[in-house]
This record gives structure tokens, C-alpha cells and sequence, in this order.
């Protein structure tokens, strides 16, 4: 027989809503950069607000795209390799590696630039141009025996609640399904692994994610006797953002009464846009020395949310086997994020013709990021400001930093650098990568390679719940990206 639930009311849950989808794992992806862009730009292990000359620093430092004398077009061509390894905590598997590769187009623009060398203003410059802000294209996968079940989680989500009234994404379908029931009309919700918490469950999961984060910048920006150097970017973001996950949990040792099989799956596609102003400049002390400065505003971040969880569930009964399943539906949910704003510095010393080193770091602050549920009712309003809350207390500002270095032979260029983008959360590593370069200068014309290679790592969970045993994942990424950039002079 099916067993009474008598604990459910001790159990707290984090990190997670019956009736939202939005949580603050969110929060973290639309607020964490980690910026390409065109090949030079990415050969530096992108330092080179202080240099500029790149139609990439539009979105960093617009005062960059001054330090042009010609008019030029340009594109670039990136391919970017990911490989995991995920180990399932005390699951007995090991690691288990997966890996994932796409092709996009990084960077891409034309600057018009206006070059009159016996006026105070020397160079008027006007960009548009694109550059890639995050990628979120992934697959990750993960096995193992451990204790726990996300039905757990479930029927403490229902806990003291009619059937009617639970939550339309995981404990009304898991109560349609039959994982939790209420045998005797209390609120309390047993389910089969009750009183059987000692017993490991096989369990995977298969985590695919795919799409990205751009921003078209639309740049004017001057150059004063090749002293000061000022500019201001009108930033144009968009989001795009698919998340497949299918999670199973199997009593393959058949140690759980009635339990055998679960299946749970979770399909969120995020669409949005955003605007954001920068505004910044380039003080050349020396011909050899010089210092920039910018400021980047939020961006206000219009996002839609359509999602579905379909849960199927098999259990043995008097001896016979049972099925059920059921299907949310697809809903949608739209609202803003507004995400951090930046303060960057940086220096920049030329060696002769010889060549650059370029060092930046910046100052994100993460924790005045929050949501804002647009024309929401009092318990959307009321989870809204609890998810801002927990910004502010889980949130942290942070530092990035990047150093970079050119070498000038003849019409070649080598360049190397390297970069750290410090997290905002402690689940997640500080995310950090090398890079190399190699360019070539033509009269009109110009080719440039580069390869980067990132890394990082954090902590995952497939559910959330406190007071209970809740299987843990790490995993640790590694991308590797390959850009080809050509640009002509106009």
C-alpha cells in the first residue's frame, strides 16, 4: 500500500516557484558577460579600451571607435568547440564528458570616419556594429545512483494545499501523474518514496541548451588632437535563450516498493531586447601612454518566457504496473530585467612601433540587478520582491580583468592575452582563459586569426529542497573558440 506522509511540513524549498519559472539562476545568466568579438579583439583576451581602433570596443569603450582614420567594413567568423565533464556526487559514475560545437558570426560592422588633421577635431567617427555578449549553446550529461527524489520536492510544494490549488508546473501535474497523492484529504501528500529515503535511485539527466546574447551598438564618438578621445554607444541588446532538460529517475534495483520509473521534462525558450547607453574616453598622456574610462548603464531587458514540463510516471500496484503522465501545456510570461551597470579602466603603453601591451579591469555591480514583473497581481508581486531580495543577498559585485599584447613585425601582428571574469555567485567559478592571435596588415586590407579558450565551473542540482538529501552535480565546462576576421579600408 501507499504510505502516509507525515514530514512534509518541515521541508523549506529554495531556489524555485510552483507558479513561476523565473528564478534567480536567471538573474545570473542575463547579467554575466563574457564578451567576443572580432579576432583582433579576441587575440588580446579583449584589452584594448585604451587602444581602440576596433569596431569591437563599441561595446565596451566607444571612445575606441575614434582612434580610426579611415572609414572601414569588416566581419568575423567564429567557431566555438564546448566540452564538459560532469560528475555526479557520490553517484559512483565518475566523469562523464560530453562535448557540443556551433558556428556563428561574433562580430561584424562598418565605421565612417571623417579624418581633417589641421582641425582640433581631427577625426569624427560614426560605427554601427555588432558583437556577441554571451553564448549559451551546451549539452551537458550526468548519471549515477544516489539517494533522494525530486518527489520530494513535489509534494512539499502542495504541502497544506487542495488539489485543485497546486501549482500549475510541478505539483499539479505531478499530482495528475500520480507521483503525489493525498489519500486522505489533509493537504499532506505522501508519494512512494516515503520512508524508503535510505534507497538510492538511478538517475541522468540530459541538460541542451542553445542560443545567445547580442548587441548591435550605434557609436558616435571624436578625436581631439590625438590627446582626448570621447565617445557614446546607443546599445541595442537581444536574448535569445532554449533550455531542454530531461530528467528520469529508476529504481533498477527494484529496492523502492511501487516506485520504478520517473520522467521529467522541462522545455523554457526565453526572447527578448533591451537598451542601454555607454558613454567613454581616451586620455593620451604620451604618444606612448595612455588611460581610458567608461560607463556602461544597465540594460533594461523586455523578455518573454514561453514554457512546458511534461512528467510520465510508472509505479507497480497489487502486483500490476502503472502508468500516467501529464502535459502543462506551453504558457508564457513576459517581464524586465534590468541587469548591472559597469565602470571599466584601463592603460596602454605603445612600444614604439613595435608593438602594445593594453590592461583593463572593470566593476560590475551585480547586485543592484533585479526584476520587475510588469502590470503583476499581489503574489506576482510578492515573488518578485522576494527574487530581488535574494539578489541582494546572494549577489556580489565583482571585478573582470583582462591584459593583452600586440607585437608588430613588419605586416604581421602577434598577439596574445588573458582574462578573468570574477562571478557574481559562489555556485559559480570565476570564468577564466587565455588567448592567441596572429594578424596581417594589407595597404587596404587586413587578416586577422585568433584562438580562445575559456573555462569554468559550478555547482548544479536538478531540484531544490532544504531538509533533504538533493543530488548534486559538478561539472566543468571548457569552450574553445576559433575566429577569422577580414576587414577592408573604405
Amino acid at each position: 500500500m501507499k504510505y502516509r506522509n507525515i514530514i512534509m511540513g518541515l521541508f523549506m524549498l529554495i531556489l524555485g516557484s510552483s507558479v513561476h519559472g523565473q528564478n534567480i539562476l536567471d538573474a545570473y545568466r542575463y547579467s554575466f558577460q563574457t564578451p567576443t568579438g572580432s579576432a583582433r579583439f579576441n587575440g588580446l583576451g579583449g584589452a584594448m579600451s585604451a587602444i581602440g581602433a576596433d569596431m569591437s570596443v563599441a561595446s565596451h569603450n566607444p571612445a575606441g571607435i575614434a582612434a580610426f582614420w579611415k572609414s572601414e567594413v569588416s566581419g568575423t567568423l567564429d567557431v566555438s568547440v564546448f566540452s564538459n565533464d560532469a560528475t555526479l556526487i557520490n553517484g559512483g559514475t565518475g566523469k562523464i564528458g560530453s562535448s557540443d560545437f556551433e558556428m556563428t558570426i561574433p562580430q561584424g560592422g562598418i565605421v565612417f570616419t571623417t579624418y581633417t588633421p589641421n582641425k582640433s577635431w581631427m577625426a569624427k567617427s560614426f560605427s554601427i556594429t555588432y558583437n556577441k555578449l554571451a553564448e549559451f549553446d551546451n549539452e551537458i550529461f550526468y548519471e549515477g545512483n544516489t539517494l533522494g527524489s525530486i518527489s520530494e520536492r513535489w509534494a512539499a510544494l502542495g504541502d497544506g494545499l487542495h488539489p485543485d490549488d497546486l501549482g500549475y508546473l510541478e505539483a499539479g501535474p505531478a499530482y495528475s501523474a500520480g507521483v503525489i497523492y493525498d489519500l486522505e484529504g489533509d493537504g499532506l501528500y505522501e508519494y512512494d518514496y516515503f520512508r524508503n529515503e535510505d534507497k538510492k535511485l538511478y538517475r541522468s539527466q540530459l541538460l541542451d541548451t542553445e542560443g545567445g546574447w547580442s548587441e548591435a551598438a550605434i557609436t558616435f564618438a571624436g578625436n581631439y588632437r590625438n590627446k582626448l578621445l570621447i565617445g557614446g554607444t546607443l546599445g541595442l541588446d537581444f536574448i535569445n535563450f532554449e533550455s531542454k532538460k530531461a530528467y528520469i529517475e529508476d529504481d533498477k534495483g527494484n529496492e523502492v516498493p511501487q516506485f520504478d520509473r520517473l520522467r521529467f521534462n522541462e522545455y523554457l525558450s526565453t526572447n527578448g531586447v533591451g537598451v542601454n547607453a555607454k558613454i567613454g574616453a581616451i586620455v593620451k598622456f604620451t604618444p606612448a601612454v595612455s588611460w581610458s574610462l567608461s560607463l556602461a548603464s544597465p540594460t533594461v531587458l523586455n523578455l518573454t518566457d514561453n514554457f512546458r514540463n511534461t512528467i510520465q510516471y510508472e509505479w507497480t500496484e497489487n502486483n500490476a504496473q502503472k502508468s500516467a503522465q501529464a502535459d502543462t501545456e506551453e504558457s508564457q510570461f513576459e517581464y524586465r530585467f534590468i541587469n548591472p551597470w559597469r565602470v571599466s579602466t584601463g592603460a596602454a603603453y605603445k612600444i614604439g612601433r613595435s608593438g602594445f601591451i593594453n590592461g583593463e579591469i572593470d566593476y560590475v555591480g551585480y547586485n543592484f540587478s533585479k526584476f520587475d514583473f510588469k502590470g503583476a497581481g499581489i503574489s506576482d508581486q510578492n515573488y518578485q520582491n522576494d527574487l530581488n531580495r535574494q539578489i541582494e543577498n546572494d549577489f556580489s559585485s565583482a571585478l573582470n580583468l583582462r591584459l593583452g599584447g600586440e607585437y608588430v613585425l613588419n605586416a604581421f601582428r602577434l598577439r596574445g592575452g588573458i582574462f578573468m571574469y570574477s562571478s557574481p555567485m559562489d555556485q559559480f567559478e570565476n570564468t577564466k582563459g587565455f588567448s592567441l592571435g596572429f594578424g596581417f596588415r594589407g595597404d587596404n586590407w587586413y587578416l586577422d586569426l585568433a584562438y580562445m579558450n575559456r573555462s569554468n565551473g559550478y555547482n548544479y542540482s536538478p531540484y531544490a529542497l532544504n531538509n533533504a538529501v538533493v543530488p548534486s552535480v559538478d561539472i566543468k565546462t571548457r569552450t574553445s573558440d576559433i575566429g577569422l576576421t577580414i576587414g577592408f579600408k573604405i
